[in-house]
């Protein structure tokens, strides 16, 4: 890379976007805040914002999770899958995934994903000189490690917030670590757990944090 294409690929901001979706009858389905990183083509005409956006996302007053899960039966779950009694759940309770998960395959999914951000597939296009792995790659090994942990999870309905706190590359081992922050029963009996994970990655230069993640989650 050129010290012209360093230079130019430095020059990065945030975008935050707000996406809400409906389904035919107009019902909210979707409700969902993101930061989109984009690059800036010329110093000159940078925004120079500087908007605080640990705010981005705060709900303006509490937010009924159960009504995501209202006419939800699961008792055709239960009568289909269960051959024995779920698992007992405890807030504040944490498990550590101990079995780490390489990552593998990260430009084909996201390519899959219809991802066009050259950082992804591009080493020259990329802030640290190697390709970086796509969030969302990051974010499923994180779900599959959940579903290890918590077996009897039959949805992610929600979540309360999503962070990348490093780069993740491929070869990395990733790490989870996994806590009941709250449980909410539901009059049908089941329940919507708030989890939180913490994603960890082994790497030649050592371990950093690469994801803090907290979701909500159906359990029957």
């Amino acid at each position: 890379m050129t010290a012209a294409r360093a230079a130019t690929a430095s020059r990065r901001g945030l975008a935050v976007l707000r996406i809400r979706t409906v389904d035919q009858r107009e019902r909210p389905i979707l409700d969902f805040w993101r930061c989109a990183m984009l690059p800036l083509r010329e110093a000159a005409r940078a925004p120079h914002h500087a908007d605080d956006l640990d705010a981005v996302g705060a709900l303006d007053g509490p937010f009924a999770f159960d009504e995501a899960v209202a006419d939800w039966d699961l008792d055709v779950f239960r009568a289909t899958v269960y051959d024995r009694p779920p698992c007992p759940m405890v807030p504040g309770t944490t498990w550590i995934v101990e079995c780490g998960e390489t990552v593998t395959a990260a430009p084909e999914l996201a390519r899959l994903t219809l991802n066009l951000a050259r950082t992804h597939t591009d080493p020259q296009a990329a802030a640290h000189g190697r390709r970086l792995v796509y969030g969302g790659h990051t974010i499923g090994i994180a779900a599959a490690h959940v579903t290890r942990a918590l077996p009897d999870l039959v949805y992610i309905v929600a979540w309360h917030e999503c962070r990348h706190l490093a780069p993740v590359f491929e070869g990395d081992v990733l790490r989870s670590v996994i806590q009941l922050e709250r449980l909410d029963p539901r009059a049908n009996g089941d329940a919507l757990v708030h989890v939180r994970v913490v994603v960890t990655a082994d790497r030649d230069s050592g371990t950093d944090e690469v994801l803090d993640w907290r979701f909500v989650g159906v359990v029957p």
